[in-house]
């Protein structure tokens, strides 16, 4: 967690602020309304100090073209990601994993109250889901979910309700369907998303909270690839329930990094059945392989979503053999190496120890990351009404770069 002397430097004086923009002190002031630029008062004085992210925004704006129709906003309110962590409207993510429920963080991304959209009303059921599930029963988990989404949009009428509000309920009905989809249920519970985990695996309570802690860890981390996508989903004016089928439908892709999660799937496997928990590391050293789950582009000192998690295993899971395994090859890699793990290889982790791995009906690049997968989905969700409520993108101007047709 971010020290208090550490976010005292992301703020800057009025006067660096000013600087940095080429503008005067009494313009900088007029920023604050005009152009959304944050700060807050200094204790004991009549100053104030500027969020250093937010001028360095305006200066990069002054040096590009204009907002233009049909490109995608890329401002957001939702999540600051910071080298210690990301924080979710202003709160951070590792405090919130502590103490609060995966259903009161979704709210807080939905800037919505949380009884106004996890009621006790459960969504409705299509009336053929039992037979559409049992033809899709061999199919990989997110393929079946991504069957079932438009079924089950035209099965809630309210789906279409694009208000905040609205959505932020279509919300919690997808999040409670893709848990039920995900654990092969034939209805949707209203029961908190962790505890359904919980007593459909007959988790122990220590590994019950390991799997809401990375729900809520891993619910947004700003604009990866199916962000991206679900963003762009939304500015044609679909629901929630197309979006989140589209950020599905990404994570598999080649190219995303959800794409690369096989190999760190396998890595932990290795690892929690090996004798020598150090083995799978040193064969790969030996064969020149990449190390999987061990790379951040964003965090240069190791992710601390995957410290908070590692934290709480240490404390929970000390005497637990698989985790004592996978600790012990983390420690190697970090000592002999000086690798840390990535918040991927911990969500592989909590799969395989949830017993999630081996579950044939969740094959598919990973499709076994189910609980990453539904908390991610919370924050497409996020994404999805935010993009919406600025308005549709519209149509993108072309570039041909094609041949020409020839003169008349």
């Amino acid at each position: 967690m971010k020290s208090r002397d550490a976010m005292d430097e992301e703020y800057i004086s009025a006067e660096e602020a000013a600087a940095l923009l080429g503008v005067s002190v009494t313009t900088l002031y007029a920023y604050v309304s005009r152009k959304g630029l944050r700060s807050q008062p200094v204790p004991g004085s009549r100053s104030r100090r500027y969020w250093r992210d937010d001028v360095e925004r305006l200066r990069r704006k002054g040096r590009q073209p204009a907002f233009a129709p049909g490109e995608l906003q890329r401002e957001s309110r939702i999540t600051l990601l910071t080298e210690h962590g990301p924080y979710y409207r202003g709160r951070s993510a590792a405090e919130l994993a502590e103490t609060s429920s995966v259903e009161a963080v979704a709210a807080l991304l939905w800037d919505v109250e949380e009884e106004k959209a996890f009621t006790a009303r459960a969504p409705r059921c299509p009336a053929h889901f039992v037979e559409l599930d049992a033809l899709l029963a061999g199919e990989p988990a997110v393929d079946r979910a991504v069957a079932h989404l438009p079924f089950l949009e035209h099965a809630n009428a309210h789906a279409h309700d694009l208000t905040p509000i609205g959505m932020a309920r279509s919300g919690a009905d997808i999040i409670r369907w893709l848990t039920a989809i995900f654990l092969r249920r034939s209805e949707p519970s209203v029961r908190p998303i962790h505890e359904q985990f919980g007593a459909a695996l007959r988790l122990e309570p220590a590994v019950t909270d390991l799997v809401r802690r990375l729900l809520i860890l891993g619910a947004d981390h700003g604009f990866e690839e199916g962000t991206y996508a679900v963003r762009a989903v939304a500015s044609t004016g679909v629901t929630p329930w197309r979006s989140v089928a589209a950020g599905l439908m990404i994570h598999a892709g080649r190219s995303s990094k959800f794409g690369h999660s096989l190999a760190a799937r396998q890595f932990v496997a290795e690892t929690i059945e090996a004798a020598d928990p150090e083995e799978p590391i040193a064969r790969r050293m030996r064969e020149h392989e990449p190390l999987p789950g061990f790379e951040s582009r964003l965090y240069a000192g190791g992710d601390p979503r995957a410290r908070v998690l590692v934290d709480y295993c240490d404390a929970a899971l000390g005497d637990d053999p698989a985790y004592a395994r996978f600790r012990h090859a983390l420690r190697y890699a970090e000592d002999v190496l000086d690798r840390k793990p990535a918040f991927s290889l911990l969500s592989a982790f909590v799969t395989a120890r949830i017993g999630l791995a081996g579950d044939a009906a969740l094959r598919g690049p990973s499709a076994t990351q189910s609980p990453f997968l539904i908390g991610r989905a919370i924050g497409w969700i996020a994404h999805a009404s935010e993009q919406y409520q600025l308005g549709e993108a519209g149509r993108r101007e072309q570039v041909y770069k094609g041949p020409l047709p020839p003169v008349a």
